[in-house]
């Protein structure tokens, strides 16, 4: 617990100064003009970046408050999995415009990003098995947001969920699906795995599609995070560009969750 609050409160401060995302807007640009690339990173879209960024901040002490972010609305749960250093309050705004549309109930899943992304795949295992006990169905929905898509993605690919046909669509949001240079500034097993062309990559980019699960991968060029195609596409899935959303405005933009309601009804 006092790990989980040293974690949050460093979170809270970085953002909350704009250390974030001011800091790694200014490395993904200078790592583009080293490498010729066209910048996509603006002054605006980092200070769009900020405010989601602060309204996290804002609503992170409602994730203390229960799993269940969303009452039932629709026949199949929506489960959400939180990002490096977050927790499921970073999807507020998400579930409810969900909830909006019908879908329903919609829990958010916790889990400890320092530790390994094999180990909160097993976690993750367990609540799904939960809820669809719970509810009484097959299956359920996943939106992983950055570190969580990994999680959602170790589940199915590699973890138990890739025997259990329990997930009917995953959506990644700003996932780091071929790593990223900024791990190295994280703590914990995080650093280490989620670094480019480690060992854990390779194995999932060996690792067969899922059969049963329909997946979409969105991403932005100007996430500061995870702006590359390199880094950000899951070869062989349904991928949605943007370029003008940082890493935590996806999951406030209106026109990437009205993306996500038309791949959760198909």
């Amino acid at each position: 617990m006092l790990w989980r609050g040293l974690v949050a409160g460093a979170s809270n401060l970085a953002m909350g100064t704009g250390l974030y995302p001011l800091l790694p807007s200014a490395g993904a640009r200078l790592m583009q003009r080293r490498s010729g690339s066209p910048s996509t990173l603006s002054l605006r879209s980092a200070a769009k970046e900020w405010g989601s960024a602060l309204a996290s901040v804002a609503v992170r002490p409602s994730g203390l408050f229960g799993e269940r972010l969303r009452p039932d609305r629709g026949q199949r749960p929506v489960i959400v999995v939180h990002g490096y250093a977050m927790n499921r309050a970073s999807f507020h705004l998400l579930a409810r415009r969900l909830a909006e549309a019908g879908y329903g109930p919609i829990y958010g899943f916790e889990y400890w990003t320092l530790g390994k992304v094999s180990s909160a795949s097993r976690r993750l295992h367990s609540f799904i098995e939960q809820v669809c006990q719970q509810h009484q169905c097959d299956q359920i929905d996943l939106i992983g947001h950055s570190m969580g898509g990994l999680v959602a993605r170790y589940y199915l690919t590699l973890g138990p969920g890739r025997h259990r046909g329990r997930v009917a669509h995953l959506v990644t949001v700003g996932t780091p699906h071929g790593g990223t240079v900024f791990s190295a500034f994280g703590i914990g097993r995080a650093q280490v795995e989620l670094r480019p062309r480690t060992p854990f990559f390779e194995r999932l980019a060996h690792a067969p599609l899922p059969k049963t699960t329909k997946v979409t991968v969105i991403w932005s060029r100007a996430d500061a995070l995870v702006g590359t195609e390199d880094h950000a596409v899951w070869r062989g899935c349904e991928e949605l560009v943007y370029e003008d959303l940082g890493h935590v405005s996806l999951l406030y933009s209106r026109r990437v969750a009205a993306e996500i309601i038309v791949r959760l009804r198909s």
